[in-house]
């Protein structure tokens, strides 16, 4: 399952094209030669394979060409037209054919109407209050961003609670599972079968047994090396409504790439979870394999979880056209207000054409170029495009205190090594970066200034903001930034503040980093 899983990776197949590339180049000189020599024969003069050689390389110059003016005038990022040209180099041939099949998520007419009429039924859930406008203040252009682009109204008076664990998630989250009356609606790129999901599949199955609607989607590339193959069936069995989201099917297609990476559980359209944990024990510290894993979630009460309710639907019904949901039923009739003067603005992100733009990548940069005092980051990977290294840059040598957290024990070595050579130019600007000791960090969070923040499922990496389906809710000005807060600096003392020096690799991982490094953008 692993070796299927790495093979769906761009860059398993960028180095398999190249490969794949001489492989073919041999063949096709061999082949046109016996054509040649079986049509006219040999030419005096000419020695063997050298005709056909001189025809295979311009075969590959005239494919190069084509393909270099497609990426060279398509609307894409600089850092993923360099990772492409650099195939093509290599592999003019191949290159072509896996520009062809996965560089864009294909969808067809069918799936694309469907996406449409979502899109239109979902529309009249997500209407925008103007009454947060006069609350904003200077980040009221961040707001009508996320609203614009994500189609994800502000809200007042919702509560946030920031919950600084997987266990503190899990613990909560079990106590507000019991409380549900109509339905539960879950969404996770991993469930995998331990003590944690153990726990909450008892109690899924005893809300069933009382009349609850459960609903439940989770990735099935995602969840390769995490479940058993007719996971989903079992789930069905028991009473649970369950879907795989892009289920893995034996075709090329680039929509593999873009991954379910949400996290989101609904109960009854009230209480909402959203954060870094996914369903394994891993998250709960219940096992060790990467030392102690550091995470985060919130819980989200009020009318904001209506956003995350319709997120949950969309992407649920865009799985399966059959299952097309009248959502008002799960809309409440009315929402419970909280003493929070604050703005709450859950939002989903993905891959384009179905996303306008990189949502969540232009969320951060605005945060980054707002801060005025500090900008605090945790993520468990460091991979990122020019405009934000340029930016953190800037705010560090404008005099912002920022700081990024990122693991000193890695899950992926490769991406680790990457994100160690990101280090460099940040550190040299004055940006200060930190390992976290006891083990793996997965959390993801962002917060400026004491005022602006953002906890979701967004990792600082390609992945994340470019391929994968993503969520997060951002805040403004509400109470449980300071826990957010007070939670970054107990990990600051738990962690070792990197150097130019101590963030030195030696030559074999250095130049694997730097070949890493052009094909980023691909990771």
């Amino acid at each position: 399952m692993k070796l299927i899983k790495a093979l769906f990776g761009r860059t398993a197949l960028t180095l398999l094209a190249i490969l794949l590339q001489l492989l073919v180049s041999i063949a096709l000189v061999w082949l046109v030669d016996i054509i040649i020599n079986s049509l006219i024969g040999s030419i005096p003069g000419v020695g063997p394979y050298m005709l056909s050689t001189i025809i295979m390389a311009a075969v590959d110059i005239i494919i190069a060409a084509i393909t270099t003016v497609r990426i060279v005038i398509r609307d894409m990022s600089p850092d993923e037209k360099m990772s492409w040209l650099v195939v093509l180099v290599f592999a003019p041939i191949i290159g072509s054919l896996l520009y062809l099949f996965f560089s864009r998520p294909y969808l067809s007419r069918r799936r694309m109407l469907l996406h449409m009429d979502i899109r239109a039924r979902s529309a009249k859930y997500y209407v925008c209050n103007d009454e947060c406008a006069d609350v904003l203040g200077d980040r009221l252009r961040s707001s009508r961003f996320i609203y614009g682009t994500a189609g994800a109204p502000p809200y007042r008076y919702s509560d946030v609670k920031y919950l600084p664990s997987g266990t503190a998630f899990w613990e909560t989250l079990k106590e507000e599972l019991e409380k549900a009356k109509k339905y539960i609606f879950m969404e996770y790129f991993i469930i995998e079968r331990g003590r944690m999901w153990n726990e909450i599949e008892s109690i899924l199955e005893r809300k069933i047994a009382e009349g609850v609607t459960v609903k439940i989607m989770y990735d099935d590339i995602g969840n390769l090396t995490h479940a058993r193959r007719g996971f989903w069936k079992e789930l069905r069995a028991k009473g649970m409504e369950c879907l795989r989201f892009n289920p893995l099917r034996p075709v090329m297609s680039a929509i593999y790439n873009n991954r379910d990476h949400r996290k989101i559980t609904v109960i009854d359209g009230v209480t909402a979870f959203v954060g870094g944990v996914n369903f394994a024990d891993d998250y709960i510290n219940e096992t060790h394999r990467l030392g102690e894993w550091k995470d985060c979630a919130v819980m989200v009460r009020g009318a904001a979880v209506q956003s995350l309710t319709i997120m949950f639907l969309t992407l649920y019904d865009s799985q399966d056209d059959t299952r097309l949901e009248n959502y008002d039923e799960y809309i409440p009739e009315y929402y419970e207000y909280f003493d929070e003067e604050g703005i709450v603005q859950p939002f989903a992100d993905g891959p384009r054409p179905l996303y306008p733009t990189h949502v969540a990548e232009n969320v951060i940069l605005d945060m980054i170029d707002g801060a005025k005092k500090y900008m605090y980051i945790t993520t468990p990977y460091l991979i990122i495009n020019h405009n934000l290294t340029t930016s953190l840059c800037r705010a560090a040598m404008s005099g912002v205190d920022v700081r990024i957290v990122t693991p000193r024990i890695p899950d992926k070595k490769i991406v680790f090594w990457i994100t160690r050579r990101n280090y460099k130019k940040l550190l040299r600007s004055g940006v200060r970066i930190y390992e976290y000791l006891p083990g793996f960090i997965h959390a993801k969070t962002y917060l400026c200034d004491d005022e602006v923040g953002m906890v979701g499922t967004i990792n600082m990496d390609y992945r994340s903001l470019v391929h994968h389906y993503e969520c997060g809710v951002w805040m403004y000005k509400t109470q449980c930034l300071k826990d957010i807060r007070a939670d970054h600096e107990r990990l600051f003392t738990e962690c070792e503040e990197m150097t130019l020096q101590s963030a030195q690799q030696s030559v074999p991982k250095r130049i694997v980093s730097a070949i890493g490094s052009l094909f980023a953008p691909m990771l």
